[in-house]
């Protein structure tokens, strides 16, 4: 999502990451991997719980979730993996909220 940053933002997207750990991890993180958006804490694992984020061993960690949630907080599209490799392609993303602008 990083290299489409702009593309999301185009159609009127905002893209966040959200991680459950320090502010200082989030920040390392954030400046790891280069990321144009911001990167929440959430340490209470208040988001991960709302939105059934688990980890689970055979995930090796955290398990990835995306979701595009409209402007009155209605979840439009949703994917959670077990692998980070399991998120869907951008393209796929870049089309729901391009079909949100319009409605």
């Amino acid at each position: 999502m990083s290299d489409q940053y702009q593309e999301f933002r185009s159609a009127g997207a905002e893209v966040l990451a959200v991680v459950h750990a320090s502010k200082r991890y989030a920040e390392r993180f954030g400046k790891a991997l280069n990321l144009p958006f911001p990167c929440l804490v959430d340490t209470e694992h208040a988001v991960f719980d709302l939105y059934q984020i688990e980890s689970r061993l055979i995930s090796l960690g955290q398990r990835p979730g995306l979701y595009v949630i409209d402007r009155q907080g209605v979840v439009r599209f949703a994917q959670i993996g077990w692998q980070q490799w399991e998120i869907p392609r951008n393209a796929e993303v870049l089309k729901v909220c391009g079909s949100l602008a319009r409605d």
